[in-house]
């Protein structure tokens, strides 16, 4: 039998990874981290996969940019 990894929602963390993350918008960046998360990794497990320091990725995770979409605004709105 083989070992398969716990089904989630939003996929395995293995389907994101650091070059297609980074070349997305920076509200998206901060999604995919929170993602990364929500799939029960660790801090350490984010930082190796994404090559980010624990301050780089709090950074991340506390982006509140705004993300748009065909007229329609996703997240908080810069004040």
């Amino acid at each position: 039998m083989l070992d398969r990894p716990e089904k989630v929602i939003f996929g395995t963390p293995g389907s994101i990874d650091a070059a297609t993350l980074f070349k997305l918008p920076l509200p998206m960046q901060a999604e995919g981290v929170r993602l990364l998360f929500e799939m029960g990794q660790s801090l350490e497990q984010v930082r190796a996969r994404l090559g980010l320091s624990a301050r780089q990725l709090r950074a991340l995770v506390e982006a509140e940019a705004l993300f748009s979409r065909g007229g329609e605004g996703i997240g908080k709105e810069f004040e």
